[in-house]
């Protein structure tokens, strides 16, 4: 009598099921780990680049304006308009009161600020020329009547012009200067601008209105700040 059947049951080859498929081989799991480890090593560093302040190599262009431009140290402010006028060397105040302010550089050079209230431009002007000493300013006439791009502090204004003889208080020591008148007005407020400077009408072309130091009265002119700017 045969004996009871023998069954034999297929083997499945080493690695070939469903579970193994799904399982990662030693190597590519290393790797895998260090593609995710980079990942978050990377999110981190964005992280904290964003929330740390960095360097900011500005200034006033950059944050808030916590005080008036000031490009000179010295500036005269009047106390009554509240205009400032920045100024540096070779000029130095030699003489000022609530609503101007006067600065010398030498004999022959030197330059005036007035205010007033109101609008009134051209009798800001004569009012320059008016006070200028005829004992001392002898020989005047004009160079010119309307200065191209005549402005103070930016704003656009007005300006004339003349050559004279300067005659130095005390002596007779005499020298030829130009002087110019500038005004301009905002806000009910006329601020005007008297420059004395050694002429030099040979370089006329190069240095307008022959004034032979005209960059250093140009500083004055263009720091002056209006009240409320800055």
């Amino acid at each position: 009598m045969a004996g009871p059947p023998t069954w034999t049951y297929p083997m499945v080859p080493a690695g070939s099921g469903a579970a193994s498929r799904r399982k990662l081989r030693p190597r590519t799991l290393v790797l895998a780990a260090g593609l995710l480890l980079a990942a978050l090593v990377a999110a981190v560093t964005v992280v904290a680049v964003v929330q740390t302040p960095g360097f900011n190599y500005c200034r006033f262009s950059c944050g808030p304006d916590l005080g008036p431009r000031l490009l000179s140290e010295e500036a005269y402010v009047s106390t009554q308009f509240g205009y400032r006028v920045e100024y540096e060397n070779p000029f130095q105040v030699s003489g000022q009161s609530p609503s101007g302010v006067e600065f010398n550089a030498n004999t022959d050079n030197f330059m005036s600020f007035s205010a007033v209230s109101g609008s009134n431009v051209s009798g800001a002007i004569q009012r320059a020329i008016s006070g200028l000493d005829s004992n001392e300013f002898q020989g005047r006439h004009p160079i010119s009547t309307a200065v191209a791009g005549a402005e103070i502090g930016y704003i656009p204004g007005s300006g004339e012009a003349f050559s004279a003889t300067f005659v130095a208080p005390g002596s007779n020591t005499t020298q030829a200067v130009s002087v110019v008148v500038l005004a301009a007005t905002q806000a009910d407020l006329t601020i005007s601008v008297l420059v004395v400077g050694t002429q030099d009408l040979t370089t006329y072309a190069d240095i307008p209105l022959g004034l032979q130091y005209g960059p250093f009265f140009d500083f004055e002119v263009s720091n002056t700040i209006w009240p409320g700017g800055s």
